[in-house]
């Protein structure tokens, strides 16, 4: 017998239980599959609500909007797609997932593809020149890379003739070339302290290691570089000057190559002082060469004195010759000790007293003037004169 409920309970909707509903599905199944109606009528619970982001249309959504950034900003594409996947397989606690497994396994790998086509397509990774070179067939062909790397270019190598070997080779050393040095005579002298030596030839070569080489040829500091590497050096010569004017004799000098820094002048006469060069070069025609050295031919290196010896006089000098010897004969012949003046007495004179006495009488000198020689004694206006120095010997007190 089918109980009728009242009208308080019509009223009040029944209380859902699932499992009262669950037996009553199963119960209402039966009945309609044996042809038979329900044993009592029997409304179903409303199905629940599902939120929308867990609708399929809102993850279809989410991987489409994946893709999209994918295309547009990459980082931002990247962010979304693995927001997409995470909606694919999240589920409200007590809500039955709407996709089956292996559904949502298809949907995770078609988000992966998806969104890396797209961001191949739209973010394409550039190649440079070199790859693209060797990927084409042609170009690989026709290109072959060198079996050893070239060297690196060497700077040129200034030119350092005529310069110290010192600056020479901080220059060749700072270009990345090695650096040797020997002597460009035919001496084969051992070079030291290259500020000394000056650059006369410079050969470069190349080296096995494949550096650059230099080797300088050098001469001591003054000297002549050689016509050839290896060869004399060619001292100057002295020409025969002997005769010759102040001036005469320097111009020959200048044409042997003679430096005239290494000249040295004196004078000849007992009772002239020696010029300087200055004063030579202005009384050129009246200074003559009575004495050189070295003597003609000789040959004038690094370390020879020139020395001239000088003798003065013009048209109207009482003396216009060189001496016999330096040293001997007076410019003024009234400074010679033996000097006789016309009607002078000579008893005093003899030739044993020719340049003073040492006893006996005195012969009179002239003070002040050169004499010969050292120690000789005279008179003057009563007064005992000694020849001495300092300097060249004079008639002193």
């Amino acid at each position: 017998m089918v109980r009728v409920p009242g009208a308080a309970e019509a009223v009040r909707p029944p209380r859902y239980d699932p499992a009262v509903a669950l037996m009553l599905s199963v119960t209402e199944e039966s009945a309609v599959a044996y042809g038979q109606p329900p044993p009592y009528p029997y409304t179903p619970p409303p199905a629940p609500i599902i939120p929308w982001w867990q609708t399929s249309g809102a993850r279809l959504a989410s991987i489409g909007a994946a893709a999209v950034s994918m295309a547009l900003v990459e980082a931002l594409g990247i962010l979304l797609m693995f927001a997409s996947i995470a909606m694919i397989w999240i589920s409200t606690g007590g809500l039955r997932h709407p996709w089956k497994v292996w559904q949502r396994i298809a949907a995770t790998v078609g988000t992966l593809l998806l969104c890396l086509i797209v961001a191949g397509i739209a973010h394409p990774v550039e190649k440079n020149d070199d790859t693209k070179a060797a990927a084409t067939p042609a170009a690989a062909a026709t290109s072959k890379a060198p079996e050893t790397p070239a060297p690196a270019a060497v700077p040129r190598l200034s030119d350092y003739t005529g310069k110290a070997l010192s600056e020479a080779r901080k220059g060749a050393e700072a270009a990345q070339y090695t650096v040797g040095n020997r002597d460009a005579s035919s001496e084969s002298r051992g070079v030291v302290l290259a500020g000394n030596w000056t650059v006369c030839f410079q050969k470069v070569s190349d080296l096995a290691d494949g550096k650059k080489g230099v080797d300088f040829s050098v001469v001591k500091e003054g000297e002549p570089c050689p016509k050839e590497d290896g060869g004399a050096l060619p001292w100057p010569v002295m020409p025969d000057v002997v005769g010759a004017t102040y001036n005469k004799a320097v111009a020959d000098l200048k044409a042997a190559g003679v430096p005239l820094e290494r000249v040295k002048l004196e004078d000849v006469y007992l009772d002239t002082d020696t010029p300087t060069e200055d004063q030579a070069a202005k009384d050129g025609e009246e200074w003559h060469v009575c004495f050189q050295d070295p003597g003609k031919d000789g040959k004038v290196t690094s370390t020879t004195t020139v020395r001239l010896d000088l003798g003065k006089w013009s048209d109207a000098s009482l003396v216009k010759n060189c001496p016999a010897a330096k040293g001997t004969t007076y410019q003024i012949p009234a400074n010679d000790p033996d000097y006789k003046r016309p009607g002078t007495s000579t008893g005093d004179d003899d030739s044993s007293n020719s340049g003073g006495s040492t006893g006996g009488a005195a012969k009179t000198v002239h003070p002040g003037a050169f004499c010969s020689p050292t120690g000789a004694v005279g008179t003057a206006n009563g007064k005992t004169y000694t020849c001495k120095g300092p300097g060249q010997n004079r008639w002193r007190q």
